[in-house]
């Protein structure tokens, strides 16, 4: 019966948080020239994203969806290499709407640019058995150590994100995949992913957390 609004209470208090943390160091400030209809800024997943990328130190993150998380994972990725240059990482965004791909190439700082790849990739249906869902059409080379499933849009009847599968051969040891929301995409996934993973539900941000395990 309460479950609900604690929750809801517990995700307003996060975004509070994440966004006085982000915006104290005036990484928030790329949204004020975001067009309306743009989604906006939630502060508790971006500081999650941010302090993640931060711990970890990825050299290579996929995120499936650009938005307000790929301004902000490079941003974590330009900090990590400024504190040591063997750090450095970079991001390739995947969307798969051209115009959103364009919001998004249009709010990173020109400091950031280096870090960034982003790309308008067309999302194609996939069917595996049953359980059907989309994944995008051309993924990127490279060893991904850090994976963002916020992508590609799905549909009623569709609901799984397939992009993890066809990746997961290249995953390194050490590597993360944080799921935002997409139950039904979290759920194929704990089945159907080769290899042992800690799996973290976090019910406040809506995500999940894959680290593969040695």
């Amino acid at each position: 019966m309460f479950a609900r609004p604690l929750l809801r209470g517990a995700r307003n208090v996060a975004n509070l948080h994440g966004s006085w943390r982000l915006g104290r160091l005036g990484y928030l400030d790329f949204a004020a020239n975001r067009p309306a209809g743009a989604l906006a800024p939630q502060g508790g997943d971006l500081w999650f994203l941010y302090s993640l990328v931060r711990a970890r130190k990825p050299r290579l993150i996929i995120e499936l969806g650009s938005g307000c998380s790929t301004v902000i994972f490079a941003q974590a990725l330009y900090d990590n290499a400024r504190e040591d240059p063997a750090h450095a990482g970079r991001i390739i965004s995947l969307d798969g709407m051209a115009q959103w791909a364009e919001v998004t190439q249009a709010s990173i700082p020109g400091h950031l640019a280096p870090f960034c790849d982003i790309r308008h990739v067309e999302a194609v249906a996939e069917d595996q058995g049953n359980d059907l869902g989309f994944r995008y059409e051309a993924l990127p080379d490279g060893e991904p150590d850090f994976l963002y499933v916020d992508g590609p849009a799905l549909q009623p009847g569709r609901k799984i994100c397939f992009d993890a599968l066809h990746l997961q051969d290249r995953f390194p040891p050490g590597f993360t995949m944080v799921v935002d929301g997409r139950h039904d995409t979290v759920r194929y996934l704990r089945k159907h992913l080769a290899g042992t993973y800690r799996v973290t539900p976090n019910r406040w941000l809506h995500n999940t957390r894959f680290d593969l395990l040695p």
